[in-house]
Parts: structure tokens; C-alpha cells; sequence
């Protein structure tokens, strides 16, 4: 009965001190910390997490939990600084690189982006960075690699609706049009209300000198819910004036009643009524050109070009001798096979 009586004893200072050491550990303060952090008791589990550290500063699991915690919290260096000291220890550590890539794209730091994106690819699987690599080469203006990352991801994701736009815009940057033009319709199919990427394929069409399809474009655009700006009436107003020259000046006034005076727009209605041999309004048009700007003494003269075009002759070439007088090198015009 003593010996019996010793021995439980025994067992139960064995059982106590087993407790008392499972509570005092890296592995209880861990767990400690996730349940804090799963209730939300923010102080808590922060405290936790630094005591599981002091416990064993070198626990990768420790630092890579507490670095995603931070995370979460949007404590974003001192999260860096976690996954930092498990790649101090480890710099092949595939989860710290996956990590640190996640980051360096949130700080919008491309180049980290791309170092802790190109170690992963030797580590684990590049894929899941395709996408990040390419925006990344993409902001630091290196459009071919940008390209080749970004053609990858659509390959394997083609429903990834930010890695195609984003491959259309790369496509524009090297003036491949017609590839942009496809890959924007891929995105489309994806998100057919994008009235923002509508708008873009609009501009892609007037770049190509296809201003029927950019109106459509734009007017699609504009059904979308797309804010009719004043950039928006006038690209579709210089658009619509390459087949529809009512259409194209009333659109352009729209933007001249809200920048009066504007000598790019009012440049491109003149020549706009020039070619349409309207010339009476091309006249006028020249004319407002120099009035708002006496020093285009250009405009002034085309004002006269027109006016003789029309068969104003006389006061048309009064007003181009003028011109002349004010700037002699405009008499070069007289024997110049286009005015433009």
C-alpha cells in the first residue's frame, strides 16, 4: 500500500511538471496565438507570437505565422522583417519567397517583385507568379519580358481577366495593334461591362485609322456607363470626323464651348472642312485659330488658302501676302505639293 501510495504520488508530480512545461512553450504559445488571433483579440495574440519567439527565435513556422499574421493586420514591414529572418536562416525557404513576392507586389516594389520571383521559379512553382512578374516588368517599363510572363498566365488562366487587360496594354506599349485588339476582345468575353476596357478598344481602332469601329466603340462605351468627358468627345468628335463631318464638328463644338480657344481641336475642324472642300468654314475655322493666337501666323495664312480655294481669290490672297510679310517663310507654301 506505500509503495502504491509513493507511486501515484510520483505520477502525478511527473503529470504536473509535464503540464506546467506544456504551458510554458513554443508550440503552446503558437497556439495560444492563433486562437487569440481567430477571436480577434488582436493585442493578444501579438503578444503570444513574441513569446513563442523568445522561447526559440530560429522557429520558421513561428515567424512565417507570425509574418501572416501581420499581414492581416496590414503591419506590412514588420512583416517583411519576419520572413526576412527565415530567409537569413534558409534562402531557398520556397514559403518565406512566396511570401516576400506577395509583399513586394502589395509595396508596389517591382524590382524585389521580380528578385524574390525569379529565386521562387527555381524553388517552387513559377506559375503562381506569372502574373506579378508581369505587372512588374510591366510598371518598370520592360514591356518584352513583361510580354512573356504575362502571355504564360493567360496560357494557363485564360479566364484571368486582370492578366489578359494587362497583356493588351503591353501589346499597345509595342505598337502590336492588332494582337492588343485580340487580346482585348478576350477580355471582354471575360467582363463584357468593362465599359473602361469598351472605351480603350475604342482608341485602339482610331489608332489604327478605323474610326467607324472607334465610335462604335465609344458610343458602346458610353451605353456602358463610361463618363462622357471631354477627352471622350474629343476622341470620339475626331474620330466621327473621318467619315461623318457634321457629326465629328458638333461633337468637337461640345468640347470648344467648354475650351474655347482650344487650337489643336479647332486645327483639326479646319482641316476637317478643308478636305471636305467646305472651305468658306475652313476659312473661318483658320481664322478663330490665329485670333486666339497671333503668333500661329500659319493659320492665318491658311485662313487666306482657303478663302482663294473657294474663289475669294482676291481677298484670299490679300490676306496670305499678309501673312507673308508678317512671316517670310511661309511663301515656301506657295510651291508646296500639301499644305498640311
Amino acid at each position: 500500500m506505500i509503495k502504491s501510495a509513493l507511486l501515484a504520488t510520483a505520477c502525478m508530480v511527473c503529470l504536473q511538471g509535464f503540464s506546467n512545461s506544456s504551458k510554458d512553450s513554443v508550440s503552446f504559445y503558437l497556439k495560444q496565438a492563433q486562437e487569440f488571433k481567430d477571436s480577434r483579440k488582436i493585442w493578444d495574440a501579438d503578444k503570444c507570437f513574441q513569446k513563442a519567439l523568445q522561447f526559440d527565435a530560429s522557429d520558421e513556422q513561428v515567424r512565417i505565422a507570425y509574418g501572416n499574421y501581420l499581414v492581416d493586420q496590414h503591419k506590412f514591414f514588420p512583416a517583411v522583417e519576419q520572413y526576412g529572418k527565415v530567409l537569413e536562416k534558409n534562402i531557398n525557404h520556397p514559403v518565406a519567397i512566396q511570401k516576400m513576392t506577395d509583399l513586394s507586389f502589395t509595396l508596389r516594389r517591382w524590382n524585389d517583385v521580380i528578385m524574390y520571383g525569379t529565386k521562387l521559379s527555381t524553388v517552387n512553382n513559377a506559375s503562381k507568379v506569372n502574373y506579378m512578374m508581369g505587372k512588374a516588368h510591366y510598371e518598370n517599363e520592360n514591356y518584352g519580358q513583361a510580354e512573356k510572363f504575362l502571355a504564360q498566365e493567360v496560357s494557363l488562366n485564360p479566364k484571368a481577366s486582370e492578366a489578359v487587360s494587362l497583356l493588351g496594354k503591353v501589346y499597345i506599349e509595342l505598337s502590336n495593334y492588332k494582337q492588343a485588339i485580340a487580346v482585348y476582345n478576350q477580355a471582354l468575353n471575360l467582363d463584357p461591362n468593362n465599359n473602361q476596357m469598351i472605351y480603350e478598344l475604342g482608341l485602339l481602332y482610331y489608332t489604327m485609322n478605323n474610326e467607324k469601329e472607334a465610335v462604335r466603340y465609344f458610343e458602346l462605351a458610353i451605353q456602358k456607363g463610361y463618363k462622357k468627358d471631354l477627352d471622350m468627345l474629343e476622341n470620339m468628335g475626331l474620330a466621327y470626323l473621318g467619315f461623318d463631318l457634321a457629326k465629328g464638328v458638333e461633337t468637337l463644338n461640345q468640347v470648344l464651348a467648354m475650351k474655347p480657344g482650344n487650337s489643336e481641336i479647332l486645327f483639326q475642324v479646319a482641316q476637317a472642312y478643308y478636305k471636305a472642300e467646305k472651305f468658306q468654314d475652313a476659312s473661318d475655322a483658320y481664322k478663330k485659330i490665329y485670333d486666339a493666337d497671333p503668333s500661329n501666323v500659319r493659320a492665318f495664312y491658311m485662313s487666306g488658302v482657303a478663302l482663294i480655294k473657294k474663289g475669294d481669290k482676291n481677298k484670299g490672297a490679300m490676306i496670305c501676302d499678309q501673312a507673308i510679310r508678317m512671316d517670310p517663310s511661309l511663301a515656301q507654301l506657295k510651291s508646296a505639293k500639301s499644305i498640311f
